[in-house]
């Protein structure tokens, strides 16, 4: 059965590419710039970093698409035009735009025509759970999803081997670093703790520690995260001083939301910015999701809470080690809680320094500006 869906996927988004290439009649604008995020559900992570910087400049033609267009009417800057995703209208946009710019794979039926550059930027710095290999019809279903970018992104060597070069199958240019990691580098936007106090409604004073697990197919509800609130909460305070919000920001597919009795835990699955609550979290628990990585650029302390270390390894494993990430692991409540008591900062710090080195970060504040500098000379050059 899965067989049969794979192979109506890859002649349905074949035969969908055809009718859509009636669009080549139309002329492509030279200063059109179309961005989507998530698929359309968000106006987020590195096409609005990229976004917000190109706005800035006279005579660029800026579209978002989006699944529900009016939800994001009063997010978007000034000036930028808003499509439906997937409609007809977004289809001729997209098919006359200079330059295309999104963070995933889409779904495939947009074929890059002559004359356009699409630029994959991907959701993630770097990762790193293991990536299985395809072969037969899902093989060329994944080529399909990927075989039109003009440029990837990567944050990472590692990222640039194994996903870029590897699953991804892109050998044409990688543009170093990620967009959404500029401001987590620079930490440079005072405006951004305000926007996150005010998102998830805790008083200026209080500080934040952000629990982000990663999607696990075994878990559909928020009860099944065995996180302990109270004695998390009472650790903190007793480490470190002071007023503390615990922030739980649940993956997307989690069908329920928090539930607890305690006023200092937030829900922060909603919050439409996770880089936001990264640059906000004075700590981050986590434990194989890839904002560990981008979180390990602010030398703050972060922890992974890894319950069902042994169950995941089953699940999914891991391209390198759990052990050789360099971050504190606790594979019990009581295990974290020592780790949080032993914590230590210089120690701490030099660990991602050497982390950074492991995995060839090519992070260095600087590429938004890069990918900007990009559209500009494509969108200019017609």
């Amino acid at each position: 059965m899965k067989t049969l869906k794979l192979y109506a996927q890859y002649w349905g988004i074949l035969l969908l590419r055809c009718i859509l290439n009636i669009f080549n009649l139309c002329p492509i604008h030279s200063n059109r710039v179309m961005f989507y995020s998530f698929n359309g559900k968000q106006y987020s992570c590195n096409p609005r970093c990229i976004s917000d910087r190109l706005s800035k400049e006279s005579g660029v033609e800026i579209i978002w698409a989006f699944k529900k267009p009016e939800k994001f009417a009063d997010l978007t800057e000034p000036g930028i035009r808003r499509v439906r995703y997937r409609s007809l209208k977004y289809y001729y946009l997209a098919k006359t735009s200079r330059v295309v710019v999104f963070n995933v794979q889409g779904y495939g039926e947009l074929a890059r025509r002559k004359g356009q550059t699409f630029i994959q930027t991907w959701h993630a710095s770097n990762g790193y759970k293991k990536i299985g290999s395809s072969t037969g019809i899902a093989s060329k279903v994944n080529q399909q999803m990927h075989r039109d970018y003009s440029y990837v992104c990567s944050g990472a060597a590692s990222m640039t081997e194994r996903r870029v070069r590897g699953s991804m199958g892109f050998t044409g240019e990688v543009i170093p670093g990620t967009p959404r990691m500029d401001v987590l580098i620079r930490q440079n936007d005072d405006r951004i703790p305000a926007r996150v106090r005010e998102g998830l409604g805790y008083e200026d004073g209080a500080r934040l520690l952000l629990y982000a697990p990663t999607w696990r197919t075994s878990r559909k509800s928020e009860g099944e995260y065995p996180l302990d609130y109270k004695r998390l909460h009472d650790k903190l305070v007793e480490r470190f001083g002071g007023r503390w919000i615990i922030a739980v920001r649940l993956h997307p597919n989690v069908r329920d939301r928090i539930r607890t009795p305690f006023e200092y835990v937030k829900d922060a699955t909603d919050y439409p910015e996770m880089q936001d609550l990264l640059y906000t979290a004075d700590i981050l628990i986590s434990d194989y999701s890839s904002c560990i990585w981008d979180y390990s650029f602010t030398y703050r302390p972060c922890f992974l809470y890894c319950y069902d270390l042994k169950e995941y390894y089953q699940e999914k494993s891991f391209d390198l080690p759990i052990e050789k990430w360099r971050f504190p692991i606790a594979e019990t409540m009581d295990a974290l809680l020592d780790e949080i008591d032993s914590y230590a900062p210089e120690e701490f710090r030099k660990q991602m320094d050497l982390h950074h080195q492991d995995m060839g970060s090519l992070e260095d504040g600087n590429a938004t500006e890069r990918v900007v500098q990009l559209i500009k000379s494509k969108i200019s050059s017609n």
